[in-house]
């Protein structure tokens, strides 16, 4: 994005041009940078030579598009650096990490969850309700979805085996 005009810059579609990019991005940075801790900006030869110092040692290192590499004559790294130079001289602004912080924000929000539904209130209400209702039933004694009820029903405390109640040995036996 042009910072003086507003204009928003088509993305890069080549290697030069994501080079570009790249240049124009950490200008910006450096300049924020030196801004932040009172120094003038560099002047135009300064950062044409320290970009095209940056585009030769990235050059070695980048495998940008189909592993071809630098690709970029000397002529044109010279040319790209000044250029580059002028443009982030010209473009930028004391407010453009104010205005990418904003572009962030922009973004949307993290979600928030609400609180828990497993209280201790919400346990002794479950477990106050009347033997037989349906889990739909349940959910809306309490005022909750049915996945919070299931939640909240994997919270209770187990029954104790010893107030469980069995059938009498014979009694299975009869009722066949």
């Amino acid at each position: 994005m042009n910072a003086q005009t507003g204009e928003v810059v088509q993305k890069a579609r080549s290697y030069y041009l994501d080079v570009w990019d790249y240049l124009q991005a950490w200008g910006f940075k450096i300049f924020n940078d030196l801004q932040g801790e009172g120094y003038d900006p560099p002047t135009h030869e300064q950062l044409a030579a320290l970009f095209e110092t940056r585009i030769r040692e990235r050059g070695r290192t980048w495998n940008a598009h189909d592993g071809k590499g630098l690709g970029l004559k000397d002529e044109t790294v010279e040319t790209m650096a000044d250029h580059a130079a002028s443009a982030a001289l010209r473009d930028w602004s004391e407010e453009w990490i104010i205005e990418r912080r904003e572009a962030g924000r922009k973004g949307g929000l993290n979600s928030r969850r609400g609180p828990s539904v497993v209280t201790p209130e919400a346990l002794e209400a479950l477990a106050s309700l009347p033997d037989g209702l349906r889990p739909t039933q349940q959910a809306d004694a309490l005022g909750m979805s049915l996945s919070s009820l299931k939640r909240l029903r994997k919270q209770l405390p187990a029954p104790d085996s010893s107030q469980v109640a069995t059938e009498p040995e014979g009694a299975a036996d009869a009722s066949s």
